[in-house]
């Protein structure tokens, strides 16, 4: 066996103890097991479908190209971390914190970030179709060339956020807040097969629009 090939297989098992340990700290509120602590750490490229992360401390970790489909992040410590090209579909994260983070191109579709925060993030041509972002913090967030294509984003607080480029047919915006201050050029409101473009005056007109709509 490789030099390689036993250093994964050593990640791997000292991956699967962590995960097996945060379970039993989760399960026992904390009497037990011990609580998924990792900084700075790389799994890019892991199989983490349906884990249950929830409240896991993984500041500026690398996930990239990671399938984390269904995975549990309630609540997780993930600033600065990076999830770039990595597969997030029906992830659940409400009230998780990644701030700073990277989700370039990530598959965030249906994922339910319900008031979870997204300060400075960059999630750049990210697919967040159908995602629940209500009560999400948005502030100064890279969400150009995004898909939001029926998202909710009621009550998210969008100042300074970045939507050039967005496509945001059918996204629910109603009560979401500082939409005067979003820095876009054009967005698509179109479906898929006819895309339309909106800038200038109209797009202005339609954001406000947007907002006030009950």
């Amino acid at each position: 066996m490789s030099e390689s090939s036993e250093k994964d297989m050593r990640m791997d098992t000292e991956l699967a103890d962590k995960l097996e340990r945060h379970a039993l700290w989760l399960e026992s509120r904390g009497k037990q097991g011990e609580r998924f602590l990792l900084q700075d750490g790389d799994l890019s490229g892991r199989e983490l479908c349906a884990e249950n992360l929830t409240e896991a401390v993984l500041p500026g970790t690398r996930f990239d190209g990671g399938d984390l489909v269904m995975a549990k992040l309630h609540g997780a410590n993930l600033a600065s971390a990076s999830f770039v090209q990595a597969n997030l579909s029906g992830v659940q994260m409400t009230k998780a914190n990644l701030d700073y983070a990277s989700l370039r191109e990530a598959n965030l579709r249906e994922a339910n970030a319900l008031r979870a925060s997204f300060y400075e993030a960059d999630l750049q041509g990210a697919d967040l179709s159908g995602a629940d972002l209500r009560g999400a913090f948005l502030v100064n967030a890279n969400l150009e060339s995004t898909c939001l294509r029926g998202a909710q984003l009621e009550g998210a607080s969008l100042e300074g956020a970045n939507l050039t480029g967005a496509q945001l047919y059918g996204t629910e915006l109603s009560g979401a807040l500082d939409l005067a201050s979003i820095r876009a050029s054009w967005i698509s409101l179109g479906p898929e097969q006819s895309p339309s473009r909106l800038e200038g005056d109209a797009l202005r007109n339609w954001l406000n629009a947007a907002g006030a709509a009950k």
